[in-house]
């Protein structure tokens, strides 16, 4: 019997007895990967943004620990193509059906655009039990010649849209009585500045990230909720490649201990952990996943 076939039978002892599960363990050589209890996310309802990335990378996870929800974009096409792609891999890689997903169009830095999709979502899905807030933007150029235009922009999707999005997924995790996690994406940015490159804006936009989820963590946790941080390092992504990418890399890896940069598919575990009753006891912290960057 072909492994996916024995994941079907024993998915479909569910509710079967117990010796029944174990005489189908018995009959076949073929084990199923298997870990603790509390990873899964079965069942749970999760926003996220997926457009690039280590968004895509991190609600592909959700899907293939058994989760379903919100695919947010600025662009529907865009969410419904992460979609495509996110269940291509739950269907062929973890032999598993298609997830329940649906995207949705959002400005997150839009006041009223965020109320009205977390609305739709709530209206679609009933609940929420695990939000991501992943949309950002990247740059710089020295502090002296930075527009404050640009400034703005970046404080405006980077802190803005995160404070928008946890506030309406806290706000209904409070009258609804769910206890969620909420799990924001900062950045080592926001504990160390960068080298060579120039970007204090940037820089400011993560640290106020990081201080933002801290103050929520200690409001929200008599509810229940948690909030924390993944705060990643360098990422090798199809958006940053390219010549200068390939120049700062050769500055960076001299002090990354594991030497090299990271893909985004690595940060899949954290995620899991940190959106899954794994890490119940789990609130206020800043979790950075940089290759030992800030430690040298």
């Amino acid at each position: 019997m072909p492994p996916y076939v024995l994941r079907t039978a024993l998915l479909g002892a569910r509710c079967a007895s117990r010796s029944r599960l174990l005489q189908l363990q018995k009959r076949h050589t073929y084990r199923l990967l298997s870990t603790l209890p509390c990873f899964s996310l079965e069942g749970k309802t999760c926003i996220g943004d997926a457009s690039q990335g280590l968004g895509k990378e991190m609600l592909t996870a959700f899907a293939c620990s058994g989760a379903h929800g919100a695919v947010v974009d600025l662009s529907l096409t865009s969410a419904n193509a992460s979609i495509k792609e996110i269940n291509a891999e739950v269907q062929q890689s973890a032999n598993l059906p298609a997830a329940n997903l649906r995207g949705y169009e959002c400005d997150t830095g839009n006041e009223a655009a965020v109320k009205a999709t977390f609305k739709r979502i709530v209206d679609d899905f009933g609940t929420v039990d695990v939000l991501v807030t992943n949309a950002g933007i990247t740059g710089g150029a020295p502090a002296e010649d930075y527009p404050f235009e640009d400034w703005q922009k970046m404080l405006q999707v980077n802190l803005n849209g995160t404070f928008l999005f946890a506030r309406e997924a806290g706000k209904f995790m409070i009258e609804k009585g769910v206890k969620g996690s909420i799990i924001m994406i900062s950045s080592m940015s926001g504990t160390i500045v960068n080298r060579p490159q120039k970007q204090s804006a940037y820089n400011t936009s993560k640290a106020a990230t990081a201080h933002l989820m801290k103050s929520l963590a200690a409001e929200w946790a008599p509810h229940g909720i948690r909030v924390n941080c993944l705060a990643p390092g360098y990422i090798q992504t199809t958006v940053n490649e390219g010549a200068e990418m390939e120049k700062l890399s050769k500055e960076w890896i001299p002090h990354i201990p594991l030497a090299r940069i990271a893909k985004p598919e690595e940060f899949r575990g954290t995620a899991v952990y940190m959106a899954s009753d794994a890490s119940s006891y789990l609130t206020g912290a800043q979790i950075i996943v940089d290759g030992g960057y800030t430690i040298l």
